[in-house]
């Protein structure tokens, strides 16, 4: 069975890069600027340099910080972090671990794309951006796993709050995870990474760096190419992943640079639904797929191929005069085909079906999406502070079904469950100003405007099992406001308050499921020094018209669960002891209630704490950090209980530059996750199809990494 895609990226590709280029050559040039090849870092949180940072320093060694011109709570975690504690094989979702009120825990696909809460908040609920760009499905949901590899990461920022006006997308009321991709070499190198690990986890990578041309005004680029494979944690769920990833930084003049992002990802990997406790108990904590082609969980089964691509385009200019342009073009997208999955994985359902009574009954899932959109702004400097307008645009068409199969007879057909074809377009346009009311304090209020419109077209509906049109649009104007005070010049506090807005997941006929909607307040403090960083805040969000999910058999409805009060108190901080030795610990009490019930939200966790010490001197870099989540609820109504757990992992890295002729410099890592091999039952996944049987995922046992890079 083949699903034909939404249209034809190539052709979007050219429309674009034609659109971009026309645009840059009308931009005119602004002599005595600095040069735009001068590679920079700038989210809106961070206003320093690594070369700028005393690197035996606190500052520099903490896994994450709260930058001091912050106007939510914010961790920024950098590319030293990633390079030197996180595995190459791993995905954003181990990046942010280490930050407060951050749970992470296995997913599907074998392990991989984590599920990720923050604060309590689930995935759809939070933002998620690449180089400042909206990325999501039509669901609003993204996965950890299937974009961009950490390799290619230059930063992540967690910011746990709905940002400004400004701040576009869709949920970023709980929070946003701000991904930034690294910026190419100032010099010519070819970089060789080769890693292994528990599991049989290889990664090889080969990436090119341009270092500035000087024929081409400067220009600077990479490119990346990595392969992965694995056998899995849990039996039979192998994984295969090719990535590549491209970023052209060209300076057009002193004034105005384009950038040309472009990542390409493919993975064939098996299915993991998650397994029943009576499989747990049976067969032990890293139960996964059968071999067995008479089982519904047979890994042949339940697999998946899935290919992503994300591109863009972007202009950043100065004018003078205060006049600032920013503006990215891009295009990203999913299909997924074949996905297969067992109709019951639990074992908890007899085969058969329409073909013969022993046969075993499964599903085919088509699903593909692309997106189409821009996102600009333009900066005005002012006597007073700075004004900005700017807007995000997005349309992105899609398709997805499922199928009733015969998986004994080579998915042959059935029946259709759905068959739909469907469309979220998207627009936020807003107004913000800062207002520099002192010298050290900042005021930044305004307002967004948010419009979301979906439609489908659908063969089989959902839910009325016949051909259906349907259309709905939702519009929202969100004011906010923010204070940055600067009590001393390393010590500020701010302030926040913000209106957020959600749309229902999908639409149906006679739905009843509403847009959600929240205020969020909140307060803070940050501080940083030589030898100790510190941050904190306190939190309080009022929602109504909550919007809550169950899943069954792989569907997941949606459902308005009422109101709901989020709050808490996190704290983060650094202390650099000396000798190259720095401890950190960070912590947070969150409780996510229905205001009714006084129940607690699904796969809120009461707390989160981490903790351990970094070593860093001469050629040697070594942490041991230990996370903690606490107690929550699977399911809504506080059913499925799931009780603490912690993960202890090390890391050593060990680098040395110039070794050989011709040779850079030479790294070599090793580390250890889950130390202390716990197998706990860390996540609920949700219920089986057929026999309604709880699935659930247990924690993955300890496991040993290694991998070496040469740089030429």
């Amino acid at each position: 069975m083949r699903v034909s895609g939404t249209a034809d990226p190539r052709g979007i590709k050219r429309r674009y890069i034609n659109a971009a280029l026309w645009l840059a050559a009308s931009v005119p040039p602004v002599a005595g600027l600095t040069a735009a090849h001068a590679q920079t870092t700038d989210l809106g949180t961070v206003q320093t340099s690594d070369s700028a940072v005393d690197v035996n320093s606190a500052v520099y060694q903490a896994p994450t910080t709260t930058p001091l011109t912050v106007t939510q709570p914010t961790s920024v975690i950098n590319r030293h972090y990633i390079e030197n504690n996180i595995p190459a094989t791993s995905n954003f979702d181990k990046v942010i671990s280490v930050a407060p009120s951050v749970m992470t825990s296995p997913s599907g696909s074998g392990g991989d794309d984590a599920k990720i809460s923050i604060r309590g908040f689930q995935n759809g609920q939070y933002n998620t951006t690449l180089d400042g760009i909206p990325l999501r499905n039509f669901g609003l949901v993204q996965r950890s796993g299937t974009f961009i590899m950490t390799n290619d990461l230059g930063q992540v920022s967690v910011d746990r709050g709905p940002g400004t006006a400004s701040t576009v997308g869709d949920a970023t009321f709980g929070g946003t995870v701000a991904l930034q991709t690294k910026s190419p070499m100032s010099t010519l190198a070819t970089t060789a990474t080769t890693s292994y690990g528990s599991f049989n986890t290889q990664l090889y990578g080969l990436q090119f760096d341009s270092g500035q041309i000087k024929g081409a005004n400067g220009a600077s680029l990479f490119i990346d190419t990595q392969f992965t494979k694995s056998d899995g944690y849990y039996t039979n769920t192998a994984k295969e992943r090719e990535n590549a990833a491209l970023k052209l930084v060209q300076p057009l003049s002193d004034n105005t640079t384009l950038t040309f992002v472009s990542i390409y990802n493919n993975q064939i990997r098996s299915y993991f639904q998650g397994a029943s406790l009576a499989q747990i108990k049976a067969y032990g904590p890293n139960y996964g797929l059968s071999s067995s082609p008479n089982q519904q969980n047979y890994a042949g089964y339940n697999r998946w191929n899935t290919t992503t691509d994300f591109d863009y385009l972007g202009l950043k200019s100065d004018y003078g005069d205060g006049w600032h342009l920013e503006n990215k073009l891009y295009t990203y997208g999913n299909s997924t085909s074949p996905f297969l999955q067992g109709k019951d994985v639990s074992g908890n359902s007899s085969n058969g079906t329409v073909f013969g009574a022993t046969n075993v009954p499964g599903m085919v899932v088509p699903f593909n999406y692309r997106a189409y959109g821009d996102v600009v702004a333009l900066t005005k400097d002012t006597f007073f502070g700075d004004v900005k307008v700017g807007a995000w645009a997005e349309h992105q068409p899609a398709y997805r079904a499922t199928f009733n199969v015969d998986m004994t007879l080579a998915q042959k057909y059935i029946s259709t469950v759905y068959n739909q074809h469907l469309a979220l377009d998207t627009v936020q346009p807003y107004v913000e100003a800062d207002w520099k009311a002192l010298p050290d304090l900042t005021i930044t209020t305004g307002a967004k405007y948010a419009y979301s419109a979906r439609s489908q077209s659908s063969l089989v509906d959902i839910f009325t099992h016949g051909p259906l049109d349907y259309a709905q649009s939702w519009a929202k104007v969100l004011p906010s406001l923010a204070v940055n005070y600067k009590l001393a010049p390393n010590w500020s506090v701010y302030a926040q308050a913000a209106e957020g807005f959600l749309t229902p997941p999908i639409v149906t006929s006679g739905s009843t499921v509403q847009p959600q909607t929240t205020w969020n307040y909140q307060v803070g403090t940050s501080y940083q020094s030589k030898t100790f960083t510190l941050g904190g805040d306190v939190y309080y969000i009022d929602f109504n018209n909550m919007i809550a999910a169950q899943t069954i058999g792989g569907i997941t409805n949606y459902f308005n669960a009422g109101g709901a009060i989020y709050q808490g108190v996190e704290v983060e901080g650094t202390v650099h002891v000396g000798n190259g030795i720095s401890l950190f610990a960070n912590g947070s009490l969150n409780s996510a209630k229905n205001k009714q019930t006084g129940q607690w939200i699904a796969q809120a966790p009461n707390a989160t704490a981490a903790a351990g010490l970094i070593y860093e001197e001469g050629n040697w870099h070594a942490s041991l950090t230990d996370k903690w989540v606490g107690q929550r609820f699977g399911d809504v109504g506080e059913k499925q209980p799931l009780s603490p757990f912690n993960q202890l992992d090390m890391a050593i890295t060990y680098k040395v530059k110039n070794p050989l002729p011709n040779v850079a410099a030479v790294t070599a890592k090793f580390g250890v996750d889950n130390i202390l091999n716990s197998h706990a039952i860390v996540d609920f996944f949700g219920y089986s199809g057929g026999s309604v049987t709880p699935l659930f995922y247990t924690q993955i046992g300890r496991n040993i990494y290694s991998s070496l890079t040469v740089q030429f």
